[in-house]
């Protein structure tokens, strides 16, 4: 049977030929069109510019970012105009580019509005500081201690027992000035040479009889700079708000023998070991003794060792003589730690012989600062100059090394 072309059904060539398959007759085609309507909304011109704005170059971004930081810059070294003056001075000793704008009132404008910021954020840390003070101590008096009855008695019992070995021992003036009870604190001042000795001494102290003590000790600080680092001040306000130190421990030096800036003409300077910078001096060290004097508080002054340099080394034989002079007519006891470092006179030596005909190394390698042996040599010859009250701890730092 043939099929048709395009409908592949089958096809008769004569009417009256029987159809075979009648279910493929006259099949309906249908096509259908579906026509979808999308509404449209045109914007005006005025709407789609404020809309579509182009993205910022990076060299525009570039510009807004350096010149914030620029301003941020700018508005800190107006703020911050005097800090940066003051560190200048101590590490070049000599006035910067700065100080030409002091005659401008915009800058001296500046020079005020950082003081006034510094004296708030003071102002804030000493109130966090006595809040937190405050709160501890009503947690002590009202939680912390009721349920301590019986330790507080033996504390109370074993005070008293120390108040009396104090009174005996203070019969002698030299052992009074240095006698310490369980209440009492230490507080240790000076320069990098200190940060290296005192926490020795802190350590025997905490941990073999329960003494607490305060180390401010700052590296590259010294009394010819008050205004990078003012320690007159700071012992000042450190012995007001802390009224329990007995014995205040100072090793200044290494870095005091430079030009101080005049305060009368800030163009200036003082020559080193001239009368006036001298006087300047003495004064300073007068000031430090008179308010440890205000607050009973014995000062043991620590000189400084010989130093490896020759002309450092001669500077220090100055200081030495000058600060050990004004702190014995003000009443204060001076240590002289080149003994006990086994200097002999004013000539640097690096080793300490001992008993037995061992060497210690004693100075580190630059020839100014102490390597650990020499640290705790120090350390010990303070810490034994202190009368402590009966040991509660078992261990034994009567003789430490």
């Amino acid at each position: 049977m043939q099929t048709s072309k395009y409908r592949r059904l089958p096809t008769y060539h004569s009417h009256n030929q029987k159809k075979k398959y009648t279910q493929f007759e006259q099949m309906p085609v249908v096509s259908v069109k579906t026509v979808t309507t999308v509404p449209m909304v045109v914007a005006s011109d005025e709407e789609s510019e404020s809309k579509v704005q182009p993205p910022k170059s990076n060299k525009q971004q570039f510009r807004y970012v350096l010149l914030s930081l620029i301003l941020a810059a700018g508005l800190s070294l107006w703020l911050m105009q005097d800090s940066v003056e003051n560190y200048y001075q101590q590490t070049y000793h000599k006035n910067s580019i700065l100080s030409k704008l002091k005659k401008y009132s915009w800058w001296q404008a500046g020079a005020k509005a950082g003081l006034v910021l510094n004296n708030g954020i003071s102002w804030l840390n000493q109130n966090i500081t006595s809040a937190n003070h405050n709160v501890t101590t009503t947690f002590n008096q009202h939680v912390a201690d009721a349920d301590k009855n019986k330790a507080t008695i033996a504390q109370k019992t074993q005070v008293a027992v120390q108040q009396n070995l104090q009174q005996t021992a203070k019969q002698d003036s030299i052992k009074s000035a240095f006698t310490l009870g369980a209440e009492d604190e230490v507080f240790f001042a000076g320069d990098s040479l200190m940060q290296g000795v005192a926490p020795h001494i802190q350590k025997w102290l905490s941990e073999g009889y329960g003494i607490k003590s305060v180390n401010l000790a700052k590296q590259s600080t010294g009394l010819t700079y008050p205004g990078f680092f003012n320690w007159p001040e700071t012992i000042a306000r450190t012995l007001n708000d802390n009224p329990r130190i007995k014995i205040m421990v100072i090793f200044l030096g290494p870095n005091d023998p430079w030009d101080i800036p005049d305060p009368h003409n800030g163009t200036r300077f003082i020559s080193f070991a001239s009368a006036r910078w001298e006087s300047m001096y003495r004064s300073r060290i007068q000031t430090i003794m008179d308010t440890a004097r205000q607050h009973h508080v014995t000062v043991l002054w620590l000189t400084p060792p010989d130093m490896r340099r020759h002309k450092l080394n001669q500077q220090m034989v100055y200081l030495r003589q000058l600060t050990t002079d004004e702190v014995m007519r003000n009443h204060g006891f001076v240590v002289d730690t080149r003994t006990m470092l086994g200097s002999n006179g004013d000539e640097y030596t690096d080793t300490l012989m001992q008993p037995n005909g061992k060497k210690i190394k004693t100075r580190s390698a630059d020839g100014i600062h102490f390597t650990i042996s020499g640290q705790k040599i120090i350390a010990r010859d303070i810490f034994n100059r202190f009368i402590l009250p009966a040991q509660p701890n078992k261990n034994d730092y009567s003789n430490v090394h």
